[in-house]
């Protein structure tokens, strides 16, 4: 039996590194450590008091981040912990330690930023194994010792839990970040952890001749733990470069001619990105966001739908020294008094959201410009639906 346990947990740990494996800095793979304390509650148990039993708990996991917000996560693990009982009267010294190997599945939900420090609440259903321990016995009759694999305990316990956390970033390099996180949770045991022998009479029995067990044992516990992880991909090695042989052809003379750069009226936040990987200048030029940030009829209020795209803004703003100018549009409907304060209300919203992403407010500014600089045309809603616009200017 022992060795089934072994193998079902070894099995375990290599199905959740083989998925892990298969994608990149949405994955953190970590270990966890700390102080568990648990006790019993039994059906029928008359005149005692069980009181909390304390002892180490620690484990692997991986956890896997959903989205380019990160709110939801799984972290599966497995962890090596003690659970068990005492009861302390006058006429009786009761200890129950049963050692256990858990499989749990948290279900995580993020706050906040996930480059910043970041508060999680979650659930997990728990499977838990035995792998040892012993039950010690002082009373009146003398001192007893017995080990929990004689059919003192029952295999498989299942349990849940709730729990809260504090994630804490640590900058590895500008892609990559080590996390630290504290938590605590608290577990509620569904079954009862007597054993099938115990119940028939079976098992051994400490001191007493007649083993008759009625009613039920369930565990329960509470768990303080802190963690360090790092995103897989930390693990992946630069592709060797391929050495070719080197040729050397012939010197052929051509005349230079000058290089004409065709300067874009706008750009994509890909294509800027894709500037600043070639290490050229991207001063002057603008994001039009067209398809992407817009607003309703009337509206200043950005629609959710446009969140990952400013975000996108803000962390290219907060990893490089560039500054933007949010420039404000609207179409035709309205007078012109009206559509300028408009403009303003929705570059204001542009500009308030960065600064909240955590954009410093020295490299970001605000323009409006009303209905005077429409891009398509006015007597269409699809022409009005693309003047109603905001756009970024990066100025160095």
């Amino acid at each position: 039996m022992v060795y089934k346990r072994l193998l079902f947990v070894l099995l375990s740990i290599l199905c959740l590194q083989s998925f892990a494996q298969m994608t990149s800095d949405h994955i953190y793979i970590g270990v966890k450590g700390g102080m568990g304390m648990s006790w019993a509650s039994y059906s029928e148990l008359e005149n005692r008091s069980p009181k909390m039993n304390s002892g180490f708990v620690g484990g692997v996991f991986a956890e896997f981040e959903f989205g380019d917000s990160r709110l939801f996560s799984i972290r599966p693990e497995v962890d090596w912990l003690v659970r068990g009982t005492k009861i302390n009267d006058s006429d009786l010294d009761y200890h129950l330690k049963a050692k256990y190997v858990d499989i749990r599945l948290p279900f995580i939900f993020n706050f906040g930023d996930y480059e910043g420090i970041r508060p999680y609440v979650y659930a997990a259903p728990i499977v838990g194994f035995v792998r040892g321990g012993d039950i010690t016995l002082s009373d009146a009759t003398g001192d007893y010792k017995i080990d929990v694999s004689k059919a003192n305990m029952a295999d498989t316990y299942i349990a849940g839990a709730i729990g809260a956390g504090v994630k804490f970033p640590i900058a590895l390099n500008q892609n990559k970040r080590l996390l630290l996180a504290l938590e605590a949770n608290y577990q509620f045991g569904f079954t009862d952890t007597y054993s099938d022998m115990e119940k028939d009479g079976q098992s051994i029995a400490l001191n007493r001749p007649v083993y008759d067990i009625q009613g039920n044992r369930k565990l329960h516990g509470f768990e303080i733990t802190a963690s360090v992880s790092v995103p897989l991909s930390i693990f992946k090695r630069a592709p060797k470069k391929k050495i070719e042989p080197v040729y050397i052809p012939e010197p052929v003379v051509v005349k230079e001619e000058p290089v004409v750069v065709e300067e874009k009226p706008c750009y994509t936040l890909e294509e800027i990105m894709e500037l600043l990987g070639k290490g050229q200048s991207i001063s002057g030029k603008t994001i039009c966001a067209i398809d992407i940030i817009n607003f309703e009829f009337d509206k200043s209020t950005i629609k959710k739908e446009s969140y990952p795209y400013l975000d996108k803004i803000a962390r290219l703003m907060k990893n490089t020294p560039i500054h933007i100018i949010v420039k404000g549009h609207t179409d035709n409907v309205g007078n012109a008094d009206y559509n300028m304060k408009l403009s303003k209300a929705r570059a204001e919203a542009v500009y308030n959201y960065l600064l909240k992403a955590g954009v410093d407010a020295s490299h970001l500014t605000y323009e409006y410009y009303g209905m005077t600089r429409p891009i398509a045309t006015n007597d269409t809603p699809e022409g009005q639906l693309m003047n109603r616009r905001v756009e970024f200017e990066i100025t160095e």
